[in-house]
């Protein structure tokens, strides 16, 4: 038992030794040896807050390598992370759809549309569009469709507002439409670089099938490219103005007008008589012509009938009194 006990003691004193001139060493080389302060590079990211598990293809993975490489192998807690830093995405424009809708009471629609015209070409704008008709009651009303920039839309709505002796119905819309043209603007780039690339193909085949084949490419390439430039330049045309549609309607104005012409009225009911007499005289010929030879030709029949009838009435009661 004590030589178990004297190995062991000589074992653990070489371990100490070994220890303190291992030690001794390492401070020379000007590092401070400490195992709980030693780490692995996995763990080291986890306590900077990197992801625990890393690409070792990426830039952030081939940076931590080469940072874990530089220590020698080792990294001290607290030690900065190269992390490559990433580009950060272009500002996207907003892109807003603006439309408004009034329906104005006025007094007059030629000087309104004049109006508005001046207040649509002072805020850069213009008419669109223009629709109106008048009533029986001589009132005039209509639709105006005016455009303007997005960026003057709400000016121009107020001031054509006050314009109006009564404004009976107002809204307004808009869409955010960025996302959407962004998109269509990404898709536009891909189907343009595409396109390149199947051009240079183009320049090198050789084949009448390759030169086919690559053509029909280059086309269907080509046509989505005019299908999203289409659609990126209504969306832009939708975005850059905006639509105010204005429907006017003149107020009804009570006025003593000269609306009673009784020598007007007199022709027309003498017109009315001459019609009804007119009437008359025609339902007589009619009746004359028509209706008495067919009166006088029904009567004849029923009294042909009626002398048949009591003819033979009469001769079959003598029948029965013979009997």
């Amino acid at each position: 038992m004590n030589k178990i006990l004297k190995i062991g003691g000589i074992v653990l004193g070489a371990l100490t030794v070994c220890f303190g001139l291992f030690t001794i060493f390492d401070s020379f080389n000007g590092n401070k040896f400490s195992p709980a302060e030693v780490v692995a590079p996995s763990v080291a990211i986890d306590e900077v807050g990197a992801p625990s598990s890393l690409n070792k293809n990426s830039s952030v993975g081939v940076a931590v390598s080469a940072d874990y490489a530089a220590s020698g192998g080792g990294r001290m807690v607290g030690a900065p992370l190269a992390v490559a830093p990433e580009s950060s995405p272009a500002p996207v424009e907003k892109k807003i759809v603006k439309n408004g809708d009034l329906s104005l009471k006025i007094d007059n629609v030629d000087a309104t549309v004049k109006r508005i015209t001046e207040i649509a070409r002072g805020d850069g704008g213009e008419i669109f569009a223009s629709n109106f008709y008048q009533s029986g009651k001589n009132v005039k009303s209509g639709v105006l469709t005016v455009k303007v920039p997005v960026a003057n839309f709400e000016k121009t709505f107020a001031e054509i507002k006050s314009v109006a002796n009564l404004v009976i119905r107002e809204s307004t819309s808009g869409q955010d439409v960025t996302e959407q043209y962004a998109d269509l603007k990404a898709q536009l780039t891909n189907s343009q670089a595409e396109e390149q690339s199947f051009l240079k193909i183009l320049a090198q085949a050789q084949k009448i099938d390759d030169v086919l084949a690559v053509t029909r490419e280059v086309s269907r390439v080509r046509g989505e490219i005019e299908q999203l430039q289409g659609s990126i330049k209504y969306l832009e045309s939708q975005t850059d103005m905006s639509v105010i549609s204005v429907s006017l309607t003149e107020d009804v104005n009570i006025t003593v007008v000269d609306s009673w012409r009784p020598l007007q009225v007199a022709k027309e009911a003498v017109n009315s008589l001459v019609k009804e007499i007119q009437g008359f005289v025609d339902f007589i010929i009619r009746l004359l012509i028509v209706g008495l030879p067919l009166l006088l030709l029904w009567v004849v029949l029923l009294g042909a009938v009626y002398l048949a009838g009591k003819k033979i009435f009469f001769k079959i009661q003598n029948n029965q009194k013979n009997k």
